[in-house]
């Protein structure tokens, strides 16, 4: 969530309206695994290693499950960390707000350094990010709207949507979060056809999802604080967590159900389901 003030194809839209039944939260385990005074924007893990994208610092950060930094790399404003289904980690930089909005953005492939494999002009502000089944990657920029690459980089189309903010898959149907909504509205994307999931007035600054063990939605909610568990198919849904710092980002631990979660506010918890 850099953004606060801020789009070629024609898709038919569908509205699944917000509600609670059907779905539970229990309250979960968290602790602090890692605190600063810095923004951490997003996350992914790799090889029994964590990496962070520090926004306000200007690098990337590889640490171990215990704590301990490994490396960094530096990069501007760096947004969504994903792993390709050959292992490389590819990470969006330039995830500018309006005033810096001007300079490179893009995204640059971990190899084992950063070398930039999506530049030029195509991209403003790149923020989330996903892999589908195919090895596409989807990048949103909430200036332009969203845009899905092969797995070469080239650019296979541009959707016209505002605001669209953190990503995830479920095969080759997409979700994005719509970072400015009055109804709190994550997009599931599904070939040409959208269905927006609305969470609820009032706009709750959807920022970045995830999906769990259990195939639902983990949103994490910047301006209200909370992590909310969302049914991807019917929209059914409940608050697992509140009282957050800006939370920006959540991905869960792979092979267990434990979820990672970055702040704005500096810290990173670890939150046992």
């Amino acid at each position: 969530m850099r953004i606060f003030a801020l789009l070629c194809l024609f898709l038919s839209t569908a509205v699944v309206p917000a509600h609670a039944s059907g779905i539970r939260c229990t309250p979960p385990t968290v602790t602090t695994f890692l605190s600063a005074p810095t923004w951490y924007e997003n996350l992914e893990f790799d090889r029994g290693t964590i990496w962070l994208s520090n926004l306000t610092g200007n690098r990337i950060e590889q640490y171990s499950l215990t704590g301990k930094l490994l490396q960094t790399h530096e990069l501007r404003a760096p947004g969504a960390i994903r792993k390709s289904r050959d292992g490389v980690l590819h990470v969006n930089f330039g995830n500018d707000g309006p005033d810096t909005r001007p300079l490179p953005s893009g995204v640059v492939r971990l190899t084992p350094k950063p070398s930039e494999w999506i530049g030029g002009d195509t991209l403003s502000s790149a923020n989330g990010a996903e892999f589908d089944a195919r090895g596409h990657l989807y990048v949103s920029d909430p200036f332009t709207g969203l845009y899905e690459f092969d797995r070469r980089g080239s650019l296979v189309r541009h959707l016209d949507i505002a605001y669209p903010n953190g990503i995830v898959t479920i095969g080759n149907t997409v979700f994005t979060n719509i970072v400015i909504d009055p109804k709190s509205a994550i997009v599931r994307i599904t070939g040409n056809r959208q269905t927006r999931i609305e969470l609820g007035a009032p706009d709750k600054g959807l920022d970045d999802l995830a999906v769990g063990p259990d195939g639902k939605l983990y949103v994490t909610t910047y301006t209200s604080g909370e992590i909310i568990k969302v049914d991807p198919w019917t929209g059914a849904n409940c608050v697992l967590m509140s009282g957050l710092k800006n939370p920006t980002a959540a991905r869960f631990l792979p092979g267990t159900r434990t979820m990672f979660v970055t702040q704005a506010s500096g810290s990173v918890l670890k939150v046992r389901l």
